[in-house]
């Protein structure tokens, strides 16, 4: 009879346990990465009689959770086993949740955590993604620029005005040029200004009866401060692809062909791809490769416990750490991460049999005390 009164007490305590771990699961409902428990329990026996039950094991479930999409580029979703693996110090961590960003380092980190993104190299050495050097590329000062339309015979002379170039400091300055014909002859001088009307180049130019240019004298030379010097050329000789003299009758039409060189330009986006290639696309439109992200190869989820959150540690030994594609049978979505995978349906399913179960036990406890208050007054009267 006492041993009912305890059996009962056992299982509200189980049963109290069980609804502790479900309502952990639901309220983690919306939390990316988290995996959600399931509770067992055991009996508790002797040979003679059994003595109620106790909790067994809290068992995690892994099963991939849902896709949500973010559209944030370094939001990642695992389409596959595996595991990302962050570091903090000399510690090794992992999840699920692929929620990264750059810190003021930089450095590629898990959002929520902090920790370090573990990726390999280019060398195929494990290291971290470190964009801190590569934020931006570097001006490219001007070195040629090439025109090309038609001369008009006619007008005898021609201007260009604000023709754009890179400067050696990585700023964005302008020339403007001036072409006159030398009397009636196929000759032309040129005179280049810079944006204060200080000539800094000059020379000439010909061309042929056919009106190309004449072998020789197709290029202008300009020297700017800093010693730079930048290469303007009218085109090739012979050809009708640069400039040309015009018939009879025709403006002048002088166009920039095109102007080497470039200015500072800062990354504009992050791109990672599905084998976890992390790039920065810079807005000149130049990419530049940081390395690849390193996923923890998982032969047996049992193997890891939750740490805190969404990031789970190994129980024992270190997973390897290797590329998908080697080794690896997954794929990288971007703009995306993984929700939870509680079951909301089974977890109210749960909570019913929980109850069930407590309420259960608490009426074994009641008819427990009932029968003692009965021994207990019989034997008083």
């Amino acid at each position: 009879m006492f041993q009912a009164f305890y059996n009962g007490l056992s299982g509200m305590n189980s049963s109290s346990k069980a609804l502790d771990v479900v309502s952990d699961n639901v309220s983690n409902m919306q939390t990316p990465g988290f995996k959600a428990k399931d509770v067992f329990m055991q009996s508790v026996e002797t040979p003679s009689k059994g003595l109620g039950s106790q909790i067994s094991e809290i068992h995690q479930r892994y099963n991939q959770g849902e896709i949500s999409q973010t559209g944030n580029s370094t939001d990642l979703f695992i389409d596959g086993r595996g595991l990302f693996a962050l570091q903090h110090g000399d510690e090794r961590y992992y999840t699920r949740a692929g929620m990264m960003r750059f810190n003021e380092e930089n450095i590629l980190v898990d959002k929520q955590s902090g920790f370090e993104v573990i990726a390999f190299d280019h060398s195929d050495q494990i290291g971290v993604i470190d964009a801190s050097d590569k934020l931006s590329i570097p001006a490219v000062p001007t070195t040629e620029i090439k025109l090309r339309g038609e001369l008009s015979v006619d007008e005898g002379t021609a201007s260009l005005e604000e023709i754009g170039y890179v400067a050696d400091n990585g700023s964005y300055q302008y020339l403007n040029a001036k072409i006159s014909r030398v009397g009636d002859s196929e000759s032309w001088t040129v005179s280049i200004l810079d944006g204060r009307n200080n000539e800094v180049g000059t020379g000439e130019i010909s061309f042929e009866s056919n009106g190309t240019l004449k072998s020789g004298s197709t290029t202008i030379s300009i020297g700017l401060p800093n010693e730079q010097l930048i290469s303007l050329s009218f085109g090739e000789p012979g050809s009708l692809s640069g400039v040309i003299l015009g018939q009879p009758g025709q403006a002048s039409s002088l166009k920039v062909d095109t102007v080497d060189g470039s200015t500072e330009s800062p990354y504009s986006e992050v791109r990672i791809g599905e084998r976890g290639e992390v790039t920065l696309i810079y807005g000149n439109g130049d990419e530049s490769d940081l390395g690849t992200l390193a996923l923890a190869k998982v032969t047996n989820y049992e193997l890891f416990k939750t740490h805190k959150g969404h990031l789970l540690s190994r129980t024992q030994g270190t997973p390897d750490l290797v590329k998908i594609g080697e080794g690896l049978d997954a794929k990288l979505i971007g703009g995306a991460i993984e929700l939870s995978n509680v079951d909301l349906a089974r977890e109210f399913g749960d909570m019913m049999v929980i109850q069930r179960s407590y309420q259960a036990s608490s009426r074994v406890m009641t008819v427990a005390n009932q029968l003692v208050e009965q021994l207990y007054g019989g034997s008083g009267r």
